[in-house]
């Protein structure tokens, strides 16, 4: 036993009986011994990493008692499974003979053990953490089969308030609620995090709403914490995979209190004259079909998504257009020169994202005293990369290099050929008088300030408008499905991947051609992934951004992003990594 912060005696009770023991806090957990030496036997160990909040209660005369509760992961007998159970450690400080003593002792105990989880390199001595942490919380009642509110009340409320967490809750009313709420929201940086139960379309809401702020680079590091209450709850199934640790309900109550921020992929989606912003999948076609045409059976819950596709096993829609993507490991790509028939293009910075470091230990929580706000009350101000499956030969693939572009019908230009070029030597140059930049030295000297347009250019930056580069490979033709995920779980029960993390800072991009049924029972029954996938029709590519250009619409033909239904028409989408945060355990807890 190491690193002891505190020692001391306390009367505990096994059985009925009362035992004085001795109690010692270390870094790493709360020792019960039977005596006062090191190697005394041990009657309980609570590990620091299992504690959600530490209360102090007066007893009779002039006891004082410290309550230590814990959420440990405890195998269960009967099934094997291991499940978060509730324990509560009691422990009595008797031996002083006035209550102001013994609660001197209770509330040291108390101050000291909610700072080690606060921050793992507490050491007795510095300052004791006081503040309390402050959640908004969005409860959805009609969510999934409308148990949102209940599970407030019954089950997240009830472990906020142990972990003494301050929280203001707020009941959506309306599709866009939540969307709303956060945009014009002026406490909102007042909260430690922002809580929503309900599916995965509040949490669409509240990334988006962050997101249009003004001041969005800073309110979109704002964690959130997920807790299952609709009928998709992808996002939290991928949190808690990650985590290593049961996908449940309490798990995920015990991850929103223990949690620390972690940075989470976002995808930018860019469909006309309108940017929003993907965390779970973008779909077209067959599982979009199913996504929508489900609606009607939200009462169903999760079982509403099985439901609909074994219909969609009578008949298989196929859809008719054209998709271009980019492998992950081609992190740039080519800037064409610029000319008449190519928009301009501003360069400006990307964004630095301050990546916060996962720290070694636990670093978040429990404090002392807790008020709860009612509804509508004003908040309290304070300050791997997996091997890639070569594609079907069948598949049509062509690429951009042998397209010429027309310039308003004067002649074309093979702008492959032009590349490392100067513009003087160029005698098939159709419009002397248009736009255009050269990178050669000839004409941008070392000291030049201009910046030559043709330069490496991130993918970041390109968008719907932009031409697709050279590099983008293209599939065109019918179309069974395609859909594009940046998590390991579509639903708490639909894995569709085994490693992709929070913030791989790639996505995977999964399309069929003849789709067969025996293919879609795969899909259905998660026995394909991109790291375990032999099928020759289902094809899985490791990407960075992709377009989809889906052909006329018709009836039974939807493209949904989050699962929100969306126009049918072009979209453009890149990934941005770890730009958001969400709450998750450190991987070595």
């Amino acid at each position: 036993m190491t690193d002891i912060l505190l020692s001391d005696e306390f009367v505990y009770t096994v059985n009925n009986y009362d035992y004085v023991v001795t109690v010692w806090l270390t870094k790493s957990g709360v020792f019960i011994c039977d005596g006062k030496e090191q190697h005394s036997y041990r009657l309980k160990y609570i590990h620091l990493h299992d504690i959600i909040g530490v209360k102090a209660h007066y007893g009779e005369k002039d006891t004082v008692f410290l309550l230590i509760y814990s959420f440990p992961l405890v195998k269960n007998r009967f099934n094997g499974k291991t499940q978060r159970c509730k324990k509560v450690e009691m422990l009595c400080a008797s031996q002083h003979q006035c209550t102001t003593g013994n609660l001197k002792q209770v509330m040291l105990w108390k101050n000291t053990i909610t700072s080690c989880l606060r921050s793992p390199k507490f050491k007795v001595g510095d300052p004791q953490v006081t503040e309390h942490r402050l959640y908004l919380v969005f409860i959805n009642p009609k969510g999934g089969k409308g148990i949102a509110k209940k599970l407030w009340l019954n089950s997240v409320r009830p472990m906020f308030d142990i972990a003494s967490i301050e929280y203001k809750e707020v009941y959506t009313e309306y599709s866009g609620h939540a969307r709303d709420y956060v945009i014009k929201d002026p406490d909102l940086f007042s909260y430690d995090s922002i809580v929503t139960i309900s599916g995965d379309g509040i949490i669409f809401e509240v990334f988006n709403g962050l997101l249009k702020r003004e001041d969005s680079a800073k309110a979109i590091k704002i964690p959130l914490s997920i807790i299952p209450g609709g009928s998709g709850n992808g996002l939290c199934a991928s949190i808690l995979h990650q985590c290593g640790i049961p996908i449940t309900l309490m798990d995920a109550i015990f991850v929103a209190i223990r949690g620390v921020s972690t940075p989470l992929d976002l995808v930018k989606v860019e469909q006309g004259d309108e940017v929003m912003w993907s965390f779970l999948s973008i779909a077209w076609g067959l599982l979009s079909a199913v996504d929508v045409e489900s609606e009607k059976m939200r009462w169903l819950g999760e079982a509403r998504f099985t439901v609909e596709a074994v219909k969609k096993l009578l008949s298989f829609p196929i859809k008719s257009g054209k998709v271009w993507f980019v492998k992950a490991e081609d992190t740039h790509v080519e800037n064409l020169s610029r000319s008449k028939f190519l928009p301009k293009f501003n360069p400006t910075l990307r964004r630095k994202i301050d990546k916060e470091p996962v720290p070694a230990d636990i670093k978040g929580l429990p404090t002392s005293s807790q008020s709860p706000s009612s509804k509508g009350s004003s908040p309290r101000r304070r300050s791997s990369e997996v091997d890639e499956e070569p594609l079907d030969p069948e598949i049509d693939f062509t690429t951009l290099n042998d397209v010429d572009h027309d310039t308003d019908g004067e002649g074309s230009i093979d702008m492959s050929k032009m590349r490392g070029r100067c513009i003087s030597e160029l005698n098939n140059y159709p419009d002397p008088d248009a736009e255009l930049s050269c990178a050669c030295d000839k004409c941008n000297p070392p000291d030049s300030k201009a910046i030559p347009a043709d330069v490496s250019r991130d993918v970041e930056n390109l968008g719907l408008n932009d031409h697709i580069p050279s590099t983008w490979t293209m599939v065109k033709g019918d179309f069974g499905t395609v859909m594009a995920f940046s998590a390991t779980h579509l639903s708490l029960g639909y894995q569709i991947s085994e490693s992709l993390r929070l913030d791989a800072g790639y996505f995977y991009l999964m399309f069929t051609r003849d789709l067969k049924r025996k293919d879609f029972l795969q899909i259905l029954l998660q026995n394909i992934t991109p790291e375990s996938n032999e099928s020759k029709t289902i094809n899985f590519e490791k990407i960075k951004a992709f377009r989809l250009e889906p052909e006329v619409s018709e009836k039974g033909a939807y493209v949904t992003v989050d699962g929100e239904l969306v126009p049918y028409t072009p979209l453009h989408a890149c990934i941005h990594k770890g730009i958001a945060r969400v709450m998750c355990l450190p991987t070595h807890n």
